[in-house]
């Protein structure tokens, strides 16, 4: 993936960027259960805590009682571990 800022339609992947990142959609939203990535330590933990974090956020405002309040502090635990993502991987976090 080149390394770029800019929404993801304006990132310049391949075929198998285009792939990983379906896949990484497909996981965040709860359709695939299985994930295997490959990098650094700091690399795999980063972009692990980011989809955590996505998926905990897409979790919560799927629930029915979620309340303004638990909709915010998951939207912010997203917003931080995107940033982190960024920092780390110099790419931002396309999801």
């Amino acid at each position: 993936m080149e390394k770029t800022k800019g929404p993801i339609n304006e990132l310049h992947v391949g075929l198998l960027g285009k792939i990983f990142l379906a896949g990484v959609a497909a996981w965040i939203v709860g359709r695939v259960t299985n994930l295997k990535l490959r990098g650094s330590r700091e690399e795999i933990e980063t972009v692990a805590h980011a989809l955590v974090s996505s998926r905990r956020f897409q979790e919560e405002i799927s629930q029915p009682g979620a309340t303004v309040q638990s909709v915010m502090q998951r939207l912010g635990m997203k917003q931080m571990s995107a940033k982190e993502f960024e920092k780390v991987l110099n790419v931002p976090f396309p999801f």
